[in-house]
């Protein structure tokens, strides 16, 4: 399909979309006031070996982990190309709290040799000084992430910027690469407190492309699409360019700004998008605009994707006045994509449907000590992996839990079978907050609001949202020394606002509503055998104090 074969790479299929209609658009960026950058699959071939060049001035080379800050956007685009070009690796993530505390086990256990970073955002130079003291130094020492050398300034908005000299670099030589060389890490979500890292190959990209191209483009109505919009990053398994490899598909990539939806329906009609990855929250959100909607009735995309947290029937109305069809998608970083439901009649549309599994894909779901349970009975939901997960980075007793049985990954969701062979997946059974498809780590939080005046315990737990799914609520219990300072939630919550990094919340919405907007305090936690904060049930009492419904 598609030329493609098991021994293919990264390089090897932007070298095979250069040739193959070379001059037809591969990514196409837009910004707030209408800029628009676009280029064919020529363009980003070349773009690409220019940036290889650009990095290898700077003394990126094979086999180093280049750590990219940069944001959504052509340059993390031609960042990321041109370091899989060199035969390096790249992880794309940006910094959420203002101390960095988040991004430095990111760094520490990836051995980061190389960070680029945009050098108008201040914050993230601040946090990154925290612990690279000599930041701008042409080589680097930091104590904290001694595998670092270099910090490279990635000049965005000036007339000397990136792209200008990028497009002046010469086409480098591309590097020798293996289908078996690490190509790309991404972060994924758990329990510990931060993400955890899933190295990728070549080949292993290419196995979850084609499972990616099942997933979205394989309908119910054998709708093929060319034109797709997808606003995620490169760090996310669904950001990374998948079906551009795969398919040569064109990717439409917006930079949000206020009037979110008014922006994405523009941007969507203007370039023809046909399909689309929205967030189960964009969907409503695009949903409450009738004005929106009625300013142009004639016009609908033939399919959106989506998926990241549980669908519910509230997206149903998308389809006829959005779309033709809704695919769900279920899946996860570890193993790719596991299952797809799509939908073209909104009245068919069923609560937490991710449907029937894709081609290869076998799961099962099990009880608390393993063992699998019978149709229509909720348990955890457990995914024969095929080899794509060989393991956390340096986390081997992640690793081992994360794999209880041989050959079988577990995430930790809560799921059921049907009769008729469909997966449910209802939600996360983990410390981690999903909002929208935001994973929020509230360890790190935690652990800065304990340093508050009157705090004796704090739990950040996830309340009810009908947009979002769920938001983050202030849970803190009182100091109860005499000569302790009285707790002040409106305090709390501001130490809140001011621990992120401003530009972590304007990426969008969802980041911003992962800054605690409710604080509760109670006299003491309800605490398990060992002393640890039930958080299940502290949840339920923060739902039930604010007369929320948890249905």
């Amino acid at each position: 399909m598609f030329g493609l074969s098991a021994d293919d790479t990264v390089t090897s299929r932007l070298r095979y979309w250069s040739v193959t209609s070379p001059e037809t658009l591969a990514f196409v960026y837009v910004t707030p006031d209408g800029q628009r950058f676009a280029y064919t699959r020529k363009e980003l071939f070349s773009m690409s070996r220019r940036a290889a060049s650009w990095l290898s001035k700077r003394n990126v080379c094979k086999s180093d982990v280049v750590l990219c800050l940069v944001p959504t956007s052509p340059e993390q685009t031609f960042i990321a190309l041109g370091t899989a070009l060199l035969g390096a690796t790249v992880m794309c993530t940006n910094i959420q709290y203002r101390d960095g505390s988040d991004i430095l086990p990111l760094m520490k256990t990836g051995d980061v040799t190389a960070v680029v970073v945009d050098e108008t955002d201040q914050q993230a130079i601040a946090a990154l000084q925290t612990f690279i003291p000599n930041l701008s130094a042409p080589s680097v020492i930091s104590e904290a992430v001694p595998s670092l050398k270099s910090v490279i300034f990635c000049n965005r908005f000036s007339q000397l910027s990136f792209l200008v000299a990028v497009a002046a670099e010469e086409e480098g030589d591309l590097a020798d690469v293996s289908p078996d060389d690490v190509t790309t890490i991404f972060a994924t979500s758990g329990s510990s407190g931060q993400p955890k890292l899933v190295p990728r190959t070549h080949r292993e990209l290419m196995t979850m492309a084609l499972g990616y191209y099942q997933c979205s483009l394989q309908t119910d109505s054998s709708l093929k699409t060319d034109v797709h919009y997808n606003p995620s990053s490169f760090g996310w398994l669904s950001g990374y360019p998948l079906m551009y490899l795969t398919s040569g598909q064109t990717r439409v990539v917006p930079y949000l700004k206020d009037d979110e939806a008014k922006f994405t329906m523009d941007l969507m009609k203007r370039e023809g998008v046909d399909s689309a990855v929205l967030l189960p929250q964009t969907i409503k959100t695009l949903l409450a605009r009738a004005d929106l909607l009625q300013s142009d009735v004639t016009w609908r995309l033939d399919l959106i994707l989506t998926g990241g947290n549980a669908v519910r029937t509230d997206i149903a109305p998308a389809i006829g006045t959005l779309t033709s069809e809704v695919l769900v998608g279920y899946g996860c970083t570890e193993v790719g994509f596991v299952s797809r439901k799509t939908y073209n009649d909104p009245r068919k549309v069923v609560n937490f449907n991710c449907g029937k599994l894709l081609d290869g894909m076998a799961v099962k779901i099990v009880d608390d000590n393993l063992r699998e349970v019978p149709p229509n009975t909720e348990g955890e939901i457990m995914i024969k992996h095929n080899g794509l997960f060989t393991g956390y980075l340096k986390h081997p007793g992640l690793t081992a839990d994360a794999t209880p049985e041989d050959g079988w990954f577990r995430p930790r969701d809560l799921a059921y079978i049907n009769n008729e062979g469909d997966l449910f997946v209802e939600g996360r059974q983990s410390e981690v907050i999903a909002i929208g498809s935001w994973m929020m780590y509230p360890q790190l939080l935690e652990s800065h609001l304990m340093k508050c005046p009157g705090v004796h315990d704090v739990a950040v737990v996830a309340i009810p949202d009908k947009d979002f799914e769920n938001l983050p609520c202030v849970c803190v219990v009182q100091d109860p020394r005499p000569e302790a300072q009285r707790v002040v939630p409106y305090d709390l919550l501001r130490a809140c606002a001011e621990y992120f990094q401003d530009s972590f919340r304007q990426v969008h919405k969802q980041r911003d509503v992962a800054v605690p907007k409710v604080c509760l305090v109670f006299d003491k936690f309800p605490l398990n055998p060992n002393g640890k904060v039930q958080r299940g049930a502290l949840r339920a009492l923060a739902v039930d104090r604010l007369g929320l419904n948890d249905n």
